[in-house]
């Protein structure tokens, strides 16, 4: 089940929602600090392990 990144725009926290990927465009996605619905969506990076020494995902280090 994908995890997506969400940000308030009320608080500014950012947390994260494990859903289906047909589910987050269904579900409103409310704050855990404040309970706002005002939230949106951030672009993450992802991660992945490969049997082997070789990796599609970009390193972390390059990006900050």
């Amino acid at each position: 089940m994908p995890t997506y990144e969400y940000k308030c725009k009320k608080c500014g926290e950012k947390f994260e929602v494990r859903r289906g990927f047909f589910d987050k465009e269904k579900a409103k996605t409310q704050c855990l600090k404040c309970g706002s619905d005002d939230t949106g969506r951030v672009f993450s990076f992802f991660s992945s392990s490969a049997s082997g020494s070789t990796s599609c995902a970009p390193s972390p280090k390059r990006f900050g």
